[in-house]
């Protein structure tokens, strides 16, 4: 018995290709992502063959939404996640990666930061 019926996978080609298309991707550049032939990854598009589950955290990663392409739920981001999103597509490799390492120094900070602002606000409530 398959798992996903021919017209399950037809409508999630569909949705697939819909947000290739509005993440301003080629069908070349999505196949390089996921690591399979382009072939491989037009019969996706054209509903022949289902994606599986396990390709969609990279596209997730990229912008798709996922929900949408599973479940043809839509995942309203934020104009604030839109601007962010196009900003962070026309840096250069070496700004993609500033960006990743002060994201990284920002989690690497935050537990301490939380302490610092939780022990004030304790002192500021003992002088009470």
């Amino acid at each position: 018995m398959a798992l996903t019926s021919t017209k399950q996978k037809k409508e999630i080609g569909d949705r697939l290709r819909f947000e290739r298309e509005r993440l301003g991707y080629t069908e070349l550049q999505i196949a390089q992502l996921l690591g399979i032939p382009l072939e491989t990854y037009q019969r996706f598009e054209a509903g022949e063959t289902d994606p599986g589950i396990f390709r969609m955290p990279r596209l997730f990663a990229i912008g798709f939404d996922i929900l949408f392409i599973i479940a043809d739920e839509r995942h309203i981001p934020g104009v604030e996640e839109d601007v962010l999103l196009k900003k962070f597509r026309t840096l250069s490799l070496k700004g993609r990666a500033t960006v990743f390492n002060t994201i990284d120094a920002l989690e690497r900070l935050g537990p301490n930061i939380k302490r610092k602002i939780r022990n004030a606000t304790r002192s500021d409530h003992s002088k009470d």
